[in-house]
């Protein structure tokens, strides 16, 4: 007959292994992530810039991140805080999210960038990006 506690051991076991598989967090992510933040919010030519995917330099893409550019005060924020990420990898490459939130003196926004990497890359590209104020 099994008993709970005897399952404990193999239970912290498979913990600890299943966290091992998990991949780490590409150091490139997060400062490309606050890169194109800090682009978006001062108006940079986003269609030049090496870290967002080609398939996002399109008229629907500008129109977004005007968007998002509205919702993003002028002045520096006062904290950035990444609250949450994880990883994906696989054979076509690793997908990266990213959830950070930007406090500044007038409000709070909540910030989600995905990014890929290629087997083949150097640096991982924006997929994905998305601005919420929360405050």
């Amino acid at each position: 007959m099994w008993r709970t506690a005897s399952l404990l051991p193999i239970a912290a076991c498979l913990v600890v292994a299943l966290a091992a598989c998990k991949p780490s967090l590409d150091p490139s992510a997060q400062p490309i992530a606050d890169a194109f933040f800090e682009e978006v919010r001062d108006g940079g030519d986003l269609m030049g810039d090496t870290h967002l995917a080609h398939e996002l330099k399109n008229p629907t893409t500008v129109d977004q991140l005007a968007q998002f550019r509205d919702l993003i005060p002028a002045d520096a924020p006062r904290s950035i805080r990444l609250d949450s990420w994880d990883a994906h990898d696989d054979s076509t490459g690793e997908t990266t999210r990213l959830k950070e939130t930007y406090t500044f003196a007038d409000r709070t926004l909540v910030v989600q960038t995905a990014l890929f990497k290629a087997p083949a890359g150097r640096e991982p590209v924006i997929v994905g990006f998305k601005v919420e104020a929360v405050s």
